[in-house]
Formats: structure tokens, sequence, C-alpha cells
């Protein structure tokens, strides 16, 4: 027998299926970014083997700690953190290439990770440091900035010309990227004749004057210095160069333009290119990598790591981009997303490593 429906009948409940998948997905994003504020005060360290053409039997097996983008970042108190993850590690020398200070320009941090080593710890400023070199009128003495002099005064060294380290009978060289484009005849003339104008042009020495004479005597200290270091550099001597944006095949190939390939400066006489500024892409999905590289580097979304981090070969030069520690404002929010904050022992070998 058929039953009418009578119009005070129960409805059916509303079914609300539809709704799990955003709920779902909403839901394990605010998990992934609660995991994400947790491992942003983590540390894991990366190893990773380089071969060097010919290297040195002394040099065999020579470890390089690199660090990059701090951003004024403390892991811990007093860096205690990275103190712990580094027990166990050896190196022989530390490279920091740039953004070391915090987005307000403080550097704390920054003197409390060099306080951590007892080794040569070699170091350059990024685009978000201040500038290392003082233009205008300052209370402190000489024309570096306060947390290079800071660092410098911790034992650290500003890389600004090239240094060396001698272990056995061989060298190791760690230079700025700079110098493998530099002209340093024509930069000394361009800075003696910016000295001359201001001195003619300007009978009453202001402050602001005197400022910029005490930086262009410091810098044709440095081209002095830099040219009587490259006199030193053997063939066989291995060349590590800090920058902090990483290198580029048009850069490689304009420095190859500009300098000549008979050079002894030119930069295909590196063993290793140390580099960060990128973050490892600073937000990343698993099995997708880097959400988008940096505007500085092209602004590619879904880029890959070849060109934002790790170690790979560009125009035939070797190149390790770190995966930094902190987080950059060359990204929209300050914040590293599913990317653990990552120090790298480098160790370099003449064996082929696959």
């Amino acid at each position: 027998m058929r039953r009418n429906r009578t119009v005070f009948a129960e409805r059916s409940p509303r079914r609300l299926g539809w709704l799990a998948y955003p709920l779902f997905i909403v839901l394990i994003f605010a998990v992934t970014v609660a995991l994400s504020f947790i491992n942003n005060g983590r540390i894991k360290v990366d190893q990773v083997s380089v071969t060097v053409t010919s290297l040195p039997k002394d040099l065999e097996k020579f470890r390089i700690l690199h660090i990059s983008d701090l951003h004024g970042h403390e892991f811990g108190p007093d860096q205690s953190t990275v103190s712990t993850m580094l027990k166990t590690q050896r190196y022989q020398a530390v490279c920091i290439t740039g953004d070391v200070c915090a987005p307000d320009g403080d550097y704390d941090a920054f003197l409390k990770l060099i306080d951590l080593f007892s080794v040569p710890v070699y170091f350059i400023a990024g685009d978000e440091d201040p500038d290392a070199i003082l233009t205008v009128p300052h209370e402190s003495e000489g024309v570096k900035a306060d947390y290079i002099r800071q660092a410098e005064a911790r034992g650290a060294i500003y890389l600004d010309h090239p240094e060396k380290i001698e272990i056995g009978g061989s060298a190791v060289w760690f230079l700025p990227e700079n110098i493998y484009g530099l002209d340093i005849d024509s930069s000394r003339l361009a800075y003696q004749t910016r000295w001359n104008t201001l001195v003619t042009e300007n009978q009453t020495l202001t402050p602001e004057i005197e400022a910029q004479l005490h930086a262009i005597a410091y810098r044709l200290d440095v081209l002095d210095e830099t040219e009587k270091k490259l006199r030193e550099i053997q063939p066989e001597d291995v060349q590590i160069a800090l920058t902090h944006h990483p290198l580029s095949s048009e850069t490689i190939v304009t420095l190859q333009q500009w300098s000549g390939m008979d050079q002894s400066q030119f930069l295909r006489s590196v063993s290793l290119v140390l580099a960060g500024h990128c973050n490892a892409g600073q937000y990343r999905l698993p099995l997708l990598g880097a959400i988008r590289a940096p505007e500085s580097m092209g602004g590619e979304w879904f880029p890959g790591d070849k060109q934002i981090v790790g170690l790979s070969t560009v125009q035939g030069i070797t190149q390790y981009i770190s995966p930094g520690l902190g987080a950059s404002g060359a990204y929209p929010i300050r914040f590293r997303y599913l990317n653990t904050p990552t120090l790298t022992v480098l160790t370099l070998t003449g064996t082929l490593t696959f």
C-alpha cells in the first residue's frame, strides 16, 4: 500500500560531504604551518662531497662549514642549538655568505654564532645587511659598519680581498666573487679621480666629504692588497669564491667576456663557488620542491632546485647554494614553510663522486 508523505514529515538531514574535502585541506595546511613553526627552530647538517680536479693530496678531505642567511635568528640561547649540532662535525674553515643581520640591523645573533668557532671564519655581507663600508658621517672609528668591526674583533675575517689557509705544502684561497670581474687598474683610476674631484671642488672638508674620502682611501688599500695577493696565487692552489647571490650562466659568460680566458683571475680558476640568498625557496611542497624562486633569481614558479639550492655545475663552474638558516625579505612572508634550516659541511676530494 502506497504511503503518502504528509506536509509535516521529517526531512532527511542535509548531506555535508561536500564540505569534507576543503575542511580536510584547511586542517592539513594548519598542521603543516604549526609543524613549520616548530621546524624553524631546528637545524639539520647536510654532508656534501665536492670533486676538485687535481686536488693536492694535502687537501684531500679538507672540510668547509658553509652557513648563509642567518637573518639575525638565534637558535637557542647563545646559538646553543647550532653548537649542539656541530659537536660531532669536523671542518677546517667556516664560510658565511651574507644576510647575517636581523631586518632591523641587529647583529647580536651573528656575533654569538661567530663565538662558537675556533677555526678561521670568512664572511661577506648580503643584500639585506647594512652597508659594509660607511660613506656617511659616523661615530665609530674606521669605515667599516659596526657588525663588521665587531665580528672582526671576535676573530672573523671580512672577505674583501683574498685570504689563504696553508695545509702542509698546499694552499686554499678564499676570495670574494667580485674579484673575478675586477679591473684593478681601472678601479684604482676611478677612485683616485673621485678623490681628486672631492678635494678640488670642496674648499671646506665637511663631515660628509671626509666620510667619503675615508671610504675611498679604504677601497684603494683593498685594491692594493688584492693585487698583491693575486700575484701569490699559484695554479695548483685551490680557490673558493664567496658570493651572496648565486651565479647564473649569463653572469659567468659576461665575466668570461670581460676578463678574458688568459687572465688568472677569471672565474674558471675557481674550484668552488659558495652562495646563499635563496633559502631553498623558503616555501616548499613535498615532491614539488620550492614554490617560487626569489624575484632577483627570475621569480620562476616551481623552478627546481638546481638554480636555488644545492650543488650544481654552471657553465663548467661548480657552485653550492646554501639552504640557509633564516627567512628572507625577498619572499612575501619571513617564514620557512616545510623547509628546515640547514648548515652544510662540504668535503673536498680529488676522486669522482656520483
